[in-house]
């Protein structure tokens, strides 16, 4: 987690500063608080950016009143086009343009514009809004559900906050399973059971840099390290079927 004592006492001895956090960490899912950590930037005159784009479209993000001067979205996040994306700039802030030679954009980045994208990033963005609290509803179950089944496995632990639903973001469950020798064909038993899920290890040998943030937080480099993510259109009966190929995978 950001250690926001830590973050004042930068500010304290840097001004004036330039501060860019996570609002959810991707992998493991911590989540920042905005509003406190933009509350202590604008107290010593900083310039708050966030990466939201794992919270964009399923967390609520009320410009009027959250103290950030910049934050983001990928429409690939919350079932829009990919390739597109978006930047949120706070109308008291001026920054130059990235690339020139064009007025589009409101003359801040050159270029043809995505039309197509865009207006399917802002349909994107209606829907996941005007259904987000039944969608998150839905998605917090299955992530519970999936949390509660693990639990009875033996050996297996959650990295970071995302084995708790009131710390993380309910999309990502980060899970440590027991080590063993065939760590490596961990993702790959998954997939050829149709489970689609991401890895990450803490090993850094050869040419398997692994994960920096799992690194930071000392895991057994030999537990197979697996993000699970959920969405909308997740079923339990998916959630069911992978703890059943999972089950079968440690006991193989």
């Amino acid at each position: 987690n950001v250690d926001l004592t830590h973050l004042e006492e930068l500010l304290k001895t840097n001004p004036p500063s330039l501060v860019s956090l996570m609002h959810a960490n991707n992998e493991i899912g911590n989540v920042l608080d905005l509003e406190v950590a933009g509350t202590i930037c604008r107290e010593y005159g900083a310039i708050f950016h966030s990466d939201t784009v794992q919270t964009m479209g399923h967390f609520r993000h009320d410009l009027q009143k959250l103290p950030v001067d910049f934050i983001v979205g990928a429409g690939h996040k919350f079932h829009g086009p990919k390739g597109v994306g978006f930047l949120y700039v706070n109308a008291e802030k001026r920054i130059n343009p990235l690339i020139h030679g064009g007025s589009q954009e409101r003359n801040m980045r050159g270029g043809t514009e995505n039309i197509y994208g865009i207006i399917g990033i802002a349909k994107a963005m209606e829907i996941a809004y005007a259904q987000m609290d039944e969608h998150r509803k839905h998605i917090e179950s299955l992530k519970s559900h999936m949390i509660d089944k693990l639990s009875q496995f033996e050996g297996v632990s959650f990295n970071g906050e995302s084995g708790n639903l009131e710390k993380s973001l309910y999309t990502v469950l980060n899970v440590n399973f027991p080590p063993s020798a065939e760590a490596d064909m961990f993702l790959f038993n998954l997939d050829i059971n149709k489970i689609s899920a991401s890895g990450g290890s803490a090993c850094t040998s050869g040419t398997n840099i692994g994960s920096h943030v799992l690194t930071e937080l000392h895991t057994d480099p030999n537990s197979p390290a697996v993000r699970f993510s959920f969405s909308k259109y997740n079923t339990m009966e998916e959630i069911d079927y992978v703890i059943e190929k999972l089950t079968g995978i440690l006991k193989g």
